[in-house]
């Protein structure tokens, strides 16, 4: 029976999963790195328009990176590397985080998320598929006690969590798409001595301003926009309305309270390019990161033609997911209940939701012209980075 503790790692709250992962097991290890650097760092500020025929809606993602990317684009600018770890065994699944655990270093865990108690109202369903599956969540193991089947593990909210090292086993070994789990693990290689980070930070930037501006595919990037556009005059006709409602509730989550940090990880990059300006003395980055904050006010309007408080019912749905997020984010004592508390109230209210979809259609052309002028923003303030580098 292993017991494993990770003495002296820090457990602290962040905005993303990924972000806030490598943020800890860096700290372990002296170095302090805000979650924003490491967004500019690993180059990850896009747009996404996802969707594909399995899918129910499509997804509206704000970062430019695949599944393991923030690690490895991080790590390589700081100097260092990454292992990456997966395998379809159990045993194996086991004994890789066992031997990460022994070599004293706290464990980056992809898990699938559906899998995870503590997301979740009071005696949900587990896993929760109302909720859908997520692969590409990450926290960090520190702890496992398979006598006790423990494992205390630090994800981004208030406080750490502890889950049965079943459960543990149960979110890493997830097939569900997207993004299955495949037991990936990550170990930081750490550098004798980092980088300086005002060394790196201009090619971080170049790369992203070359996927913003020069995506692998369409229906990213700047590009991506324009993809949405297209896609949004069709989803009336294209979706019911239960799938339609269910879309934009999710494409309102992912936008704003799913783990993005807010507006669709733009606060994030806001705070990044200040930082980032300071350290290089830029003021074109300053000025790029007042554009940022301008932009972020505008997804604040995406947002409210997406569910719209005009609605009433529409409204207090948006209303309920938000408190939920806080809640979840904040993890008192008694969270769980108050999380269960407020499922039952957006069910009560969910079908008369649903009679506002007809009338939610009215607002297609007011979220056309937002998203058109969301685009343009970002397209200039790219092009003012362009310049500043």
């Amino acid at each position: 029976m292993v017991k494993i503790f990770i003495d002296n790692f820090e457990h602290f709250s962040g905005a993303n999963c990924q972000l806030s992962s490598l943020r800890k097991v860096l700290a372990y290890y002296d170095i302090h790195i805000s979650e924003p650097m490491l967004l500019g760092l690993c180059s990850g500020l896009g747009f996404f328009y996802y969707y594909m025929k399995h899918m129910s809606f499509p997804m509206i993602l704000g970062l430019s990176v695949k599944k393991t990317q923030v690690f490895e684009r991080v790590m390589d600018r700081l100097g260092g590397s990454v292992k990456i770890t997966e395998t379809t065994s159990v045993n194996t699944t086991h004994k890789n985080l066992v031997n990460l655990l022994e070599k004293g270093q706290p464990a980056i865990t992809f898990v699938d998320f559906a899998y995870l108690p503590f997301f979740f109202a009071e005696r949900a369903d587990i896993p929760n598929e109302e909720a859908g599956h997520f692969g590409a969540h990450t926290f960090v193991t520190y702890s496992i006690n398979e006598e006790k089947n423990e494992a205390f593990i630090s994800d981004r909210y208030a406080r750490p969590m502890k889950m049965t090292y079943e459960e543990l086993k149960d979110a890493r070994t997830s097939k569900h798409a997207p993004f299955p789990t495949k037991n990936e693990l990550v170990e930081l290689i750490l550098p004798k001595e980092i980088n300086k980070l005002k060394e790196i930070i201009p090619s971080a930037i170049k790369q992203n301003a070359e996927f913003m501006f020069n995506p692998p595919i369409r229906n990213m990037g700047l590009t991506g926009f324009q993809k949405w556009r297209k896609m949004l005059s069709t989803w009336e006709t294209d979706f019911d309305v239960d799938d339609l409602l269910y879309g934009l509730v999710s494409v309102f989550i992912y936008m704003e309270t799913g783990g993005t940090g807010g507006a669709m990880f733009r606060i994030l990059y806001r705070d990044f390019l200040q930082e980032a300006g300071e350290l290089l003395e830029n003021n074109g980055l300053h000025k790029t990161s007042e554009k940022y904050a301008e932009i972020v006010e505008k997804i604040r309007l995406v947002e409210g033609k997406i569910l719209p408080d005009e609605l009433p019912n529409i409204g207090k749905l948006k209303e309920i997911y938000l408190k939920s997020n806080e809640i979840i984010e904040q993890a008192a004592h008694d969270y769980q209940k108050h999380l269960k508390e407020l499922n039952e109230q957006s069910k009560e209210i969910l079908e008369a939701a649903n009679e506002e979809i007809p009338s939610w259609k009215e607002y297609i052309p007011e979220l056309d012209k937002e998203i058109n002028e969301w685009k343009e923003m970002e397209q200039e303030a790219w092009k003012i980075i362009n310049k500043s580098l």
